[in-house]
């Protein structure tokens, strides 16, 4: 039993990895820029979307086997199709993973306005690429080395960040409680967490199912109460990690109006502790960013391989031309990137956030716990 409750702990560590990727990183110190001194009701809305709804959906998965094609099964198999091929676009290297690059050059680039783009992107990619090869070890190597890394390296830059930054003040501009809220609400669409909860949730899923005792493998009760403790493991660590970004973002918000959200976590940095502050800063950065990308590219190369291709052409050929598509699209930059997503997230993400909910009450009534 102590077994798995280690295994729990690092598939809740990996899961918290898998999510907090750029968007994770950027939007939290941009609402907390933007609320300012209504910072706690825009938190509220924040948690809802980017931590509450993302783990249920997780949850959500796992009930059904993280099987998207049984979990959307009540929409027919064309829609279900067609649902998966927009997820995938949107977290894929048309959007999430080149997003991710995109704020881990910000980093470097407000340090060194002199970095190619051009080379820096391709570095990244290259090392992404390079990562992902080992599937069969991301679990572990994400909740091992990556979550370690990125929790205590953004709590370093958050503790500093306020210990040796500016004191809080009184803000002239003073947003409604119930518009902070929204605000935050709002925002944590803009993670893009849920959709990454259809189509991440198979990996930890099968680690887990393969940590349960032999004799416990046709145990679904069993492996769900160790799916519940990951979910809550992560939710905690990501709740923590929101709080501390939010907050920075309001003691500078005055000093960051024309910052590029992109670039807004290394210059809050180095006003707070100096030039070189600010490198290791982005290097936490890009660790927080890689663990996220590698787990997208490994879901996205099988997507194409398995269920656009039938399994009919080379998979190393898809596995470089997802790297080179990511490479593309990056070049874009990150505001034009938010600007198409956003288009198409306005349309897609309430309707999933009900979806995910019916589905889970109907599977309880199912089993008749409801």
């Amino acid at each position: 039993m102590s077994s798995m409750i280690q295994k729990s702990m690092i598939a809740g560590f990996s899961i918290f990895s898998m999510l907090f990727g750029s968007g994770n990183i950027v939007f939290p110190l941009v609402l907390g820029r933007d609320v300012a001194s209504n910072w706690f009701w825009a938190l509220i809305g924040w948690l809802i979307t980017a931590v509450a709804i993302p783990l249920t959906g997780y949850y959500g998965a796992m009930l059904y086997d993280a099987d998207s094609k049984k979990y959307l099964s009540p929409i027919g198999k064309h829609l279900t199709a067609l649902l998966m091929f927009v997820i995938m676009m949107l977290v894929g290297p048309f959007g999430v993973m080149a997003r991710i690059v995109n704020v881990s050059f910000g980093g470097i680039h407000n340090l060194s306005p002199s970095t190619s783009v051009v080379l820096f992107n391709a570095v990244y990619i290259a090392i992404m690429m390079l990562l992902a090869c080992r599937p069969g070890k991301i679990v572990q190597i994400i909740g091992l080395i990556f979550t370690p890394l990125k929790f205590f390296g953004i709590a370093a830059i958050v503790i500093g960040a306020i210990y040796f930054g500016s004191e809080f003040t009184q803000y002239d501009i003073k947003i409604p409680a119930g518009e902070a809220v929204f605000c935050g609400f709002n925002m944590g669409y803009q993670t893009m967490d849920l959709l990454a909860a259809f189509i991440m949730a198979g990996t930890v899923y099968h680690y887990l199912k393969n940590a349960v005792p032999q004799k416990d493998k046709e145990d679904k009760k069993l492996l769900l109460k160790f799916t519940r403790l990951s979910c809550i493991i992560a939710s905690f660590i990501l709740a923590i990690a929101y709080i501390g970004l939010l907050l920075i973002g309001v003691q500078y918000s005055d000093q960051l109006a024309t910052t590029p959200g992109e670039e807004i976590f290394g210059r809050i940095a180095e006003l707070s502790m100096g030039y070189y502050a600010s490198w290791f800063v982005s290097i936490i950065i890009a660790v927080s960013c890689m663990a996220t990308s590698i787990i997208l590219c490994v879901v996205f190369t099988d997507y194409v391989h398995k269920d656009i291709l039938k399994e009919k052409f080379n998979k190393n050929i898809i596995f470089i031309s997802v790297g080179i598509t990511t490479f593309a699209m990056s070049l874009l930059g990150f505001q034009q990137i938010c600007s198409i997503m956003g288009m198409v997230l306005e349309k897609i993400y309430p309707a999933l956030i009900i979806f995910v909910g019916i589905k889970i009450a109907y599977y309880y009534i199912k089993k008749g716990k409801v």
